[in-house]
């Protein structure tokens, strides 16, 4: 059930491959808190500024991280510009210098404003939205390509053995999905589903997102990119892209406006990146509301759980005789299966799992029964 994607995910679970999961917070010692960023109020940060302008660099100039380390504050000018591309400089009045760029230091420039502009003069930069299944011929035809890298990272970035890091576990943890893909009226053009995005400079593949796109929001399961290009911090610039995606479909989709980040976990430095994307929101884990993350910080500080959301509201209440079950082959509600001889006896077990599944995912899923 399509709706129950995003109720689930709406009740801190979290897809890997086939399956969904959610962390027991109490008793976690690094809670995982979903993450979610607002697509429509995004705004850059100073140092996603530098990340995009990095890429503007690189494929204007071919320029890497450490050959102009003081353009980190300045834009691709100009004077960067070769001189046969007029149509190209945002000015006739000369090269702009630092602090005399178009827009000042103070004003909010959007991602659309960088992404729109780069330009490929000395390297080229395609992305390319591919369906996530082996019966895609693109993805097939790409699948050695996409697992090459995805052990490079994996060996480089987390220390993985190689020997472990095998296709079959590629395919079960990126390839596989619980997600049917479909194209309904007034959808995406991609339609809705689990995809890979592939990142190529000069054709050669660079990076892979791992992106679904739901009804109300896009929500990224893993980015891995290929350590050689590590300069360009395309794991930062891949999210930014991401959300860049996630506003140009919701210009489509109105309903398609937040971009799901997975697990925003405080007490791990590594993990707080996640709350640079502003702005975002954490998901209370006890009624399921959603915080700025802003205002979650001075709790987490205190406590590595908390409860969030501040104000006295309860959490919703699951009806379990409306729980669907499966049993005997055979769908219906508790209720029915009480009454048809299968007793009481396993309603803790049926309210635990509606409590964490939700009242509409527990009402549209089936919980297997065996007795």
């Amino acid at each position: 059930n399509r709706s129950s994607d995003l109720d689930l995910i709406d009740r801190g679970w979290r897809r890997s491959g086939k399956y969904v999961y959610k962390p027991i917070m109490k008793r976690s010692c690094c809670p995982p808190y979903t993450i979610r960023c607002d697509v429509i109020g995004f705004s850059l940060s100073k140092s996603q500024k530098k990340v995009l302008k990095r890429m503007q660099r690189y494929l204007l100039m071919g320029e890497k991280t450490g050959q102009a380390a003081a353009a980190d504050d300045a834009d691709v000018t100009t004077s960067q510009v070769p001189a046969g591309d007029k149509a190209s400089r945002p000015s006739d009045s000369g090269a702009l210098k630092k602090g005399e760029c178009a827009k000042s230091g103070n004003e909010k420039k959007s991602v659309e404003e960088f992404i729109e502009n780069e330009r490929g003069d000395q390297h080229k930069l395609t992305i390319d939205l591919i369906p996530c299944s082996m019966t895609d011929e693109t993805l097939k035809a790409s699948f050695k390509e996409s697992y090459s890298i995805y052990v490079k990272y994996q060996v480089a970035v987390h220390g993985d053995d190689e020997s472990e890091v095998t296709e079959k576990q590629f395919t079960r943890f990126l390839v596989d999905s619980p997600l049917a893909s479909y194209k309904p009226d007034g959808g995406p053009p991609s339609g809705y589903g689990s995809f890979h995005q592939h990142y190529r400079i000069d054709g050669k593949l660079v990076a892979v997102g791992v992106l679904d796109i739901l009804p109300n929001c896009t929500s990224s399961v893993y980015v891995y990119y290929d350590p050689q290009y590590d300069f360009l911090s395309l794991g930062t610039y891949s999210a930014l892209r991401e959300i860049y995606f996630t506003r140009q479909l919701q210009k489509q989709v109105p309903d398609l406006a937040f971009y799901y980040m997975g697990y925003y976990i405080h007490t791990c430095q590594k993990m707080r990146y996640k709350g640079q994307y502003h702005p975002s929101f954490l998901l209370c884990p006890e009624i399921y509301s959603w915080v700025p993350i802003r205002s979650c910080l001075a709790k987490l500080d205190a406590s590595k759980y908390s409860r969030l959301d501040s104000s006295d509201a309860a959490g919703d209440e699951v009806d379990v005789n409306t729980v669907l079950v499966l049993w005997k082959r055979t769908a219906m509600p508790y209720k029915v299966f009480v009454s048809l001889g299968g007793g009481r006896s396993r309603e803790a077990d049926v309210r635990e799992y509606a409590q964490l599944a939700g009242p509409i995912a527990s009402t549209s899923m089936l919980l297997y029964l065996d007795t």
